[in-house]
């Protein structure tokens, strides 16, 4: 037992170590940025993907009530407020393929960013030989991000009918007993779907070939830190009222604030994931498109 808290405590050491040599503050910011610019675009292929199985305005509502796990009510103002003003894709098929087109390419843009930051935790960079190939495969990775995430929010809408017929069975039979039993599966709930979308993300994103056993591990550890995060932000976010000094853009920056906390968490928890994965036998291999990189400490070029 002492030999296994102490190894826990020497992977979280060297997990902090990494992550503090790696920029996040940067890479957090940056992917904060992007993911504002890229909004518009993602909230709409979403309201498209949900709209394959509720008509647009029920759509929308879905997104909004599914964002809202994620995010919490002062961020998902800023995202009722982007669906409401982003205008339609047009009326014309040129116009529908330009605004369609644009679509994709600006929804992609952050998760190129979130690749870029990946890459960098993971000690890995694109072969330059390979450039256009891998800027077109990495759109299309991209792309499929965003649907699968469409479709992951289809997934928990499911889920979610389910657990609300088990509350309701439950709540006729048991009062508080069986209150605590369903928001546990909830919650079981909630914890499986994050740590699979951040599996996807290490799986998939990254220039890395990488086994599933290890982004399970570091998609459940992220999870676990995502929630504990989101919890601990709400309540700092209820009592530091940073959005006040702001104004009509209070929303926003709410918005942003949440973004970027999220992202250094992401980040942590593949700096975990790398150096969980130092400790094993399968070691992160660079794709058939990247290769390693090494940084060296000198004290002169000469």
């Amino acid at each position: 037992m002492a030999t296994r808290i102490k190894r826990t405590f020497m992977l979280l050491r060297e997990t902090g170590q990494s992550f503090f040599t790696k920029d996040p503050m940067t890479y957090g910011a940056s992917i904060a940025f992007y993911t504002l610019v890229s909004l518009p675009a993602i909230t709409l292929l979403l309201s498209l993907v949900l709209g394959t199985a509720y008509q647009a305005d029920n759509a929308q509502a879905k997104l909004l009530e599914q964002l809202n796990r994620f995010m919490g009510p002062s961020s998902v103002e800023t995202v009722d407020m982007i669906l409401e003003n982003a205008g339609d894709l047009g009326k014309t098929w040129w116009a529908k393929t330009i605004g369609i087109s644009t679509l994709i390419f600006s929804a992609t843009t952050v998760f190129i960013s979130l690749q870029n930051a990946l890459n960098n935790i993971w000690n890995l960079k694109p072969k330059p030989e390979s450039s256009i190939i891998k800027y077109i495969v990495n759109r299309v990775l991209s792309f499929a991000m965003v649907v699968s995430l469409g479709f992951l929010m289809l997934v928990t809408l499911v889920v979610d009918s389910l657990v609300l017929i088990i509350e309701n069975f439950f709540s006729n039979l048991l009062s508080d007993v069986g209150m605590v039993f369903v928001q546990t599966i909830n919650f079981t709930i909630s914890l499986l779907i994050t740590t699979f979308l951040f599996a996807l993300i290490f799986k998939f994103l990254p220039d890395a070939e990488i086994k599933w056993k290890q982004v399970r591990i570091g998609g459940l550890f992220t999870a676990m830190l995502f929630i504990l995060g989101k919890y601990l932000l709400g309540i700092y976010l209820s009592f530091s009222d940073v959005g006040s000094a702001y104004g009509a853009a209070g929303s926003l920056v709410l918005f942003l604030t949440w973004v970027y906390y999220s992202s250094i968490i992401l980040l942590f928890g593949a700096n975990f994931t790398y150096v969980y994965s130092k400790r094993g036998e399968d070691l992160i291999q660079p794709s058939k498109h990247a290769t390693f990189i090494e940084t060296k400490e000198v004290d002169s070029i000469i």
